[in-house]
C-alpha cells in the first residue's frame, strides 16, 4: 500500500502546469494488434437483411466469426431473470447429428469435432454467438448452427444439460467477489432488466419451461438488428458461414430501446452481501463515457491512474483475481459503468478506499503533472492495445462499436485519441464522471452461519 500512498501523495503535491507544459508523447511502444494483425479498414457486406464486418488477416491460421443478436439483458422482463442466457445455452446443447453420420450430439460438442468451437455471452443489449476455427471448420460448422438457431430444441434432455451447464458457470461467476460485486453494482446502476446479472441466478433458471424458452426465441432471435463480425482468416468460407447464420435468423426487426440509469446520491449508496472470502472486497461504480464519447480516452486515463494506486509493483505478471485491486469497464453499453476492485486480502479496504479518494478529488481540483499525465497516457494506450489481441476480441470491439451506432474501426481511432488527451481533459472528467459513485462490500460469512 505504500505505492499507492506515495502515488496519492505526489499527485496531491504537484503543482498545475501551465498549458505550454504539456507534452506530446511519442506513440506507445504497445503493440497494436489491429495494426500488425489486421492491416486496413473493415469492409462492410450485405448478408441480407443483416450487415456484415469483414477485417481480414490472411496472415492467421484461424477464422473468427462473432454472431450479435439483439436479445439481451434488456429483452427479458424483471421476472425473467437468466432467460436470455438460458436460450442462448439451449442452443449450445441443442443435439445435431455427429460427424460422419453418428449418433446425435450436442451442438458444442458437433462443433469441436469438426474442428471449431463455439460459445455465447450476454450483454445488456446483445447476446453473441462466437465461433472460431479453420476456415474448412468454420465451413462445416455453420450450417449445424444455422439449423440450431432456427429451431433449438426444447426436449427435456436438452433443457436438463443447458440448465446443468449455465448452473455451473453461474456458480463459478458466484465464487468470484469481484464479479459479485460488479454484478450487484450493474443492479444499482441500470433500471430495469438491463441491471440483472448476465447468467442469471439458479433458482431463476430452474423456474423457466419450453414455452418460456420458446417464446423468447421467437420474439427477438431476429434478422433486422443483428450482425455479424469476421476476423482472422477470411474468405469464401467464412462469408458463406456467416451468410448461412444470418438466414437462421427469423425476418423482422424488434424496436429499439434505450438504456436507463439511476442517478448517483450526494453519499455512496452501500450493498452488502456474505460470501466464502477471507477478507472483505470492496467493489465501487461510476458513470463512465461510453465507447464514442468524446470524453471516452480521457476516462481510459483516469482508469489507468486509478488502476495503478490499487495494485503494488510486481517482478511477474499477477492472475486478475490475486492483485491488490484492479477496474472493469463496461464500455459495451451506454450509459457505460466503470467498476474498480480492492482485494481485502492483499490491501486494507479503508486504506484503498482513501487512497483513490484522494486521488480522484484531487484530479478534479487541478490538473496533473505534465509526467504524470504523459505516464499514465502510456499506460492507457498500452491497456488499450492488449483489449483486442484475440480473434474473439477484435470481432468484438468491432460488433460492439456496430451495436452502438459507430464505425466499425471506432476502437482503432482510440490510441490515437488517448494521444491527444490532455490534464484539462482528465480534470474535467474527473471532475464530471468520478466524484459520485455506489459502493458494494463482499465480506466473509459469519463462521456461526
Amino acid at each position: 500500500m505504500t505505492a499507492a500512498l506515495a502515488l496519492a501523495a505526489v499527485l496531491a503535491a504537484v503543482p498545475s502546469p501551465s498549458p505550454s507544459a504539456a507534452p506530446n508523447p511519442s506513440p506507445s511502444a504497445a503493440p497494436s494488434a489491429s495494426a500488425s494483425a489486421a492491416p486496413g479498414r473493415t469492409d462492410v457486406v450485405d448478408l441480407g437483411g443483416a450487415r456484415g464486418f469483414v477485417r481480414r488477416d490472411p496472415g492467421a491460421p484461424l477464422t473468427g466469426i462473432e454472431l450479435f443478436v439483439r436479445a439481451g439483458l434488456d429483452r427479458q422482463t424483471t421476472a425473467q431473470n437468466g432467460l436470455a442466457a438460458l436460450v442462448a445455452e439451449t442452443i449450445l446443447r441443442s443435439p445435431v447429428e455427429g460427424s460422419r453420420g453418428g449418433a446425435p450430439i450436442p451442438l458444442i460438442d458437433a462443433v469441436d469435432a469438426r474442428g471449431g468451437s463455439l460459445s455465447y455471452a450476454v450483454s445488456a443489449q446483445t447476446v453473441r454467438f462466437y465461433l472460431e476455427g479453420t476456415p474448412e471448420g468454420v465451413a462445416a460448422a455453420a450450417p449445424l448452427i444455422a439449423r440450431v438457431l432456427a429451431s433449438p430444441s426444447y426436449e427435456p434432455a436438452t433443457l436438463n444439460a443447458a440448465r446443468a451447464a449455465l448452473g455451473e458457470r453461474i456458480s463459478d461467476d458466484e465464487d468470484d467477489p469481484r464479479l459479485v460485486g460488479r454484478s450487484m453494482l450493474r443492479a444499482s446502476y441500470y433500471r430495469g432488466p438491463a441491471g440483472q446479472a448476465e447468467l442469471g441466478n439458479r433458482s431463476t433458471i430452474a423456474g423457466f419451461g419450453p414455452a418460456d424458452l420458446k417464446a423468447f426465441h421467437d420474439r427477438w432471435y431476429l434478422r433486422g438488428g443483428a450482425a455479424v463480425a469476421e476476423v482472422g482468416n477470411t474468405g469464401p468460407a467464412s462469408d458463406g458461414a456467416s451468410r448461412a447464420l444470418i438466414a437462421a435468423l427469423a425476418d423482422g426487426t424488434a424496436p429499439e430501446e434505450k438504456l436507463q440509469t439511476r442517478p448517483f446520491g450526494a453519499q455512496p449508496k452501500r450493498i452488502v452481501t456474505q460470501r466464502d472470502v477471507g477478507a472483505p472486497y470492496v467493489v465501487f461504480g461510476f458513470a463512465a463515457p461510453p465507447l464514442g464519447d468524446p470524453d471516452f480516452a480521457a476516462a481510459l486515463v483516469v482508469r489507468s491512474l486509478m488502476t495503478s494506486v490499487l495494485q503494488r509493483p510486481t517482478a511477474t505478471t499477477v492472475p486478475a483475481e490475486l492483485r491488490a485491486g484492479g477496474a472493469f469497464y463496461g464500455y459495451d453499453a451506454a450509459p457505460a459503468q466503470l467498476v474498480f476492485w480492492i482485494n481485502g486480502v492483499r490491501l486494507d479496504p479503508a486504506i484503498g478506499l482513501a487512497a483513490v479518494d484522494t486521488v480522484l478529488k484531487t484530479a478534479a481540483s487541478k490538473p496533473l503533472d505534465a509526467s504524470v499525465l504523459a505516464r499514465f497516457k502510456e499506460t492507457a494506450r498500452g491497456e488499450w492495445a492488449l483489449e483486442s489481441v484475440s480473434l474473439d476480441q477484435r470481432a468484438g470491439a468491432i460488433g460492439n462499436a456496430v451495436s452502438l451506432g459507430l464505425d466499425p474501426d471506432a476502437t482503432e481511432s482510440v490510441r490515437a485519441a488517448i494521444a491527444r488527451v490532455t490534464a484539462a481533459d482528465v480534470r474535467r472528467v474527473a471532475k464530471k464522471y468520478f466524484q459520485r459513485f455506489d459502493v458494494a462490500l463482499i465480506v466473509p460469512r459469519n463462521s456461526g452461519s
